[in-house]
């Protein structure tokens, strides 16, 4: 398990899968969380998609949760990849619990997977994929450092419009100039204690 302030991220479990079912058949969350809009999901689907988790170790799904309720708020994932000989992922995530929305989430579970693949996995890239029309994702990634480096045309339909994707990424050593004030911003008086729980080896030297 990884712990980020108030959110702990914890391997996603079988009986987590009635869940999912519930919000990835949601019609907000369908539109803002994947980059195939109106894509329900059946429970047999996700039981295959569980399955095939569990093979393949490169790849990491968490169930998020609020630490003081134990409640499970989002969904989030790192998925690795080897682009030539460098060390990527493809990260992701999306707010289960709608009422949450807005209140800056998003780019909090986003710093921690950065914290995850650039400081405990050894990536050196992470990127993202978002529909063009939501902007929310978009002003998270840049907010963590993210850059908006290509793009697809009409990669979805969407209420009788044609959309395309954005794609972002982050360099290791780009997140690494940033580390410390993304931190404060999103740990505030608990930046002390999350870098103590990390150890004197991985303390930003900047």
């Amino acid at each position: 398990m990884f712990e980020f302030a108030e959110l702990r991220f914890r391997p996603v479990e079988k009986e987590d899968l009635k869940l999912l079912h519930v919000w990835e058949n949601d019609f907000e969350l369908m539109m803002y969380s994947r980059n195939q809009p109106l894509n329900t999901v059946s429970m047999v689907q996700l039981e295959e998609k569980y399955a095939e988790w569990m093979k393949n170790e490169r790849n990491i799904y968490f169930i998020v949760e609020n630490m003081k309720s134990g409640e499970p708020i989002a969904f989030a994932s790192i998925r690795r990849e080897v682009w030539g000989n460098i060390s990527g992922a493809d990260i992701g995530t999306y707010i289960g619990k709608k009422e949450l929305w807005e209140k800056g989430l998003g780019k909090k579970i986003t710093v921690a997977l950065l914290e995850m693949g650039f400081m405990h996995l050894g990536l050196e890239r992470c990127q993202a994929w978002s529909v063009e029309y939501n902007t929310r994702a978009h002003r998270a990634l840049e907010a963590c450092g993210f850059k908006k480096c290509g793009a697809m045309r009409s990669t979805v339909l969407v209420a009788g419009k044609k959309w395309g994707s954005f794609h972002f990424d982050i360099l290791r050593e780009e997140y690494m100039d940033i580390r410390m004030s993304l931190l404060k911003k999103t740990l505030g008086d608990l930046v002390q204690e999350y870098l103590k729980k990390t150890g004197p080896a991985l303390k930003p030297t900047n």
